[in-house]
């Protein structure tokens, strides 16, 4: 035989003697083992388990401040954002104007003198309107269409400012508030009102526009005609809290066990996964839509409270959720 056919059939032998190596017999017996899933996630204290950070700490806030020369973004949506704010000049500022978004401020160090002004596009900013004292721990409500003017008394003042940019859509009842009238919020809620609350009241209540002052005492939580969670998971409900009294533990994310469905989304008896902090005066906790969340009182006989302020929905209904407990996503 030709010693080049020879060769071109030990190459076709060769071929054939690869892809029999293939053969699905074959490939099962090479194949690795299913793995098996674990049934459960243990919880785990590092706060940073999950992609998003839920929780950031009064100290943080504060260093955080200490980088920001004028504004800076916490995370912007197009439904709301959250900014870190200060003034530093102590002569009166230009008057500002905010037409695309509804704001809350919540001061967090230093006092100023503000002043709100209606705004119209005929005559513009009409003063002197109103001036209020503002110092730390203090709210200041500014709808949008409001104009307003800072002046720090000294050194630097500083906020979070809440900005709710969709339009408040009406109540259907299926929120915090349980379908009860809102009351209006005032130009400025005091530091002072708001610790006498926390410090005496046993029940939740609503404090106006989309803020509730929650409670979470010994006899359990209340929000209205429903009972708190324990582990909930909104589909569209989207919160921000500002803790305001005692100390608490939150646990964020994971997946709910034991789940139900009721109007407000997916409630369960408890929460695989997820991460947990310890919070305090001052700190804020980010729940977005589909995020399980659970708040306890440390210690158990003890009180936590905190503003929970509701972040207007994008859209009149968001959709529901591929995975029904959630995933965490935001």
């Amino acid at each position: 035989m030709n010693p080049s056919r020879v060769w071109k059939f030990a190459l076709i032998l060769f071929v054939l003697a690869g892809v029999s190596g293939l053969h699905p017999g074959r490939i099962g017996a090479q194949a690795p083992p299913t793995q098996a899933f674990p049934d459960t996630v243990t919880v785990s204290s590092r706060p940073k388990t999950n992609l998003f950070n839920h929780v950031m700490k009064r100290a943080e806030i504060l260093a955080a401040f200490a980088q920001v020369q004028e504004s800076r973004d916490l995370f912007v949506k197009n439904n709301a954002g959250i900014t870190l704010r200060v003034s530093t000049n102590t002569t009166k500022l230009p008057w500002k104007l905010h037409a695309e978004a509804d704001e809350l401020w919540f001061v967090y160090r230093g006092s100023a003198k503000v002043s709100l002004a209606p705004f119209s596009l005929m005559v513009g900013v009409t003063p002197p309107g109103n001036t209020y004292d503002v110092g730390e721990g203090d709210i200041v409500n500014v709808p949008r269409g409001m104009a307003y003017q800072i002046m720090p008394a000294a050194g630097r003042f500083e906020y979070v400012a809440v900005r709710r940019f969709a339009l408040q859509v009406s109540n259907t009842g299926s929120g915090r508030a349980g379908g009860a009238p809102q009351a209006q919020l005032p130009p400025v809620t005091t530091k002072a009102q708001l610790d006498q609350f926390f410090s005496t009241a046993t029940e939740s209540a609503n404090l106006g526009s989309g803020i509730n002052r929650i409670i979470y005492a010994p006899g359990g939580a209340s929000y209205g005609p429903q009972p708190g969670g324990p582990f909930e998971n909104h589909e569209t409900d989207e919160h921000v809290y500002f803790v305001a009294y005692g100390t608490g533990k939150v646990t964020v994310d994971g997946f709910i066990t034991g789940a139900h469905w009721d109007t407000r989304g997916v409630m369960g008896a408890g929460v695989v996964g997820g991460s947990e902090f310890m919070v305090g005066p001052g700190d804020m906790v980010f729940v977005f839509r589909n995020t399980v969340h659970y708040m306890e009182r440390v210690p158990a006989s003890g009180k936590v409270g905190y503003l929970l302020v509701g972040l207007t929905y994008a859209e009149p209904y968001w959709p529901k959720s591929i995975i029904p407990n959630g995933t965490g996503a935001y």
